[in-house]
This record gives structure tokens, sequence and C-alpha cells, in this order.
């Protein structure tokens, strides 16, 4: 599972002022253009459909500091303008980035309510971004279960944590 996280790890960036005009053309390409996945997860960060990542939307999402969030779009921002185009995040989640569990828990938290079902953590799985590994939902709800200190079925950030934790021999 180190593997889906360091597949899925990357920092996002939302923008620290109001949402600027931007011409449609810098809107996100269609999702035939893109592996659908990446799409969705774009779209999720990028609140303002503006086609790009700011450090405000990162910290809207995250709840995070300023730097914080800067530090996110400087690892994704290779062409310096300070802002993420889903190229960019893109080629980050394909390299892998640095082992950023927020952004790892926000790829399998499919429809961002803060907690990771057995069926998204499935979907998850099969996404190419994370290998295309396919697990039954017996399976997921077993992997769900064996983390799930609360006991309510599903898992939470900080129970995500200790799943994604490295094993130590």
């Amino acid at each position: 599972m180190g593997q889906a996280v360091s597949a899925a790890s990357s920092s996002f960036r939302r923008k620290s002022r109001a949402p600027s005009p931007v011409p449609q053309a810098t809107a996100p390409p269609a999702a035939k253009d893109h592996d659908p996945e990446l799409v969705r997860i774009f779209r999720r960060y990028d609140t303002d459909g503006d086609g790009r990542i700011s450090a405000a939307e990162i910290r809207e999402i995250w709840g995070c500091t300023d730097a914080e969030a800067q530090e996110m779009v400087a690892e994704a921002d290779s062409n310096g303008d300070g802002l993420i185009s889903i190229e960019e995040l893109g080629a980050l989640l394909k390299d892998g980035g640095s082992e950023d569990l927020p952004t790892a828990f926000a790829v399998f938290d499919e429809n961002g309510d803060g907690v990771i079902t057995p069926k998204e953590l499935r979907r998850a799985f099969r996404m190419p971004l994370l290998g295309g590994e396919e697990h039954t939902i017996e399976e997921c709800f077993r992997m769900v279960a064996a983390f799930d200190q609360d006991g309510d079925g599903v898992l939470s950030f900080d129970e995500f944590k200790a799943m994604m934790a490295p094993k130590s021999a």
C-alpha cells in the first residue's frame, strides 16, 4: 500500500486571492485529453474552476498554513507560475512526489467527506495512477476494519495515516 501513497503523493495549492477572470481556454482540458481520475482529482482542488490550483485553494481544503500551502504548490509547479496546472498535477502523481499523506488521502476520499469507505478504497486501488490493483469489496472491508480504531466502518485521516505507515521490521 506504500506504493499507492507514493503514486498518490503530492501537494496542491489554491489561490490566495479572489478568483481571477480567466478565459475558458485555461480551464482544465476535457476528460478525453486526460485520465478521468486525474481530472476528478484536479477539479476537486480547482474550486474556482479557473484551470489552475492555487495555494489558497489548497489551504482551504486542507486547513493548513499559508507557508505549508505554498510549499505544496512549489513541489508541483514546474513552470514557476505559482500555480498547479492539470499537467503538473499529473506529472507529480505519476512521479510520486514526496510522501504527502493529505494528498494521498484526497485521492482515496472520492467524495471529499473526510473519510474513506471500503468502496472508495476499492475504486482508488483500481486507478491507473495507483497501479490499477484489483481488490474485492470484502478485502477492502477487511483493510478498513484492520485500521478502523473507532469502529465506525470508515477510515479517518489519522486511521489512513496509520494504514500507510511503513511496517517496521
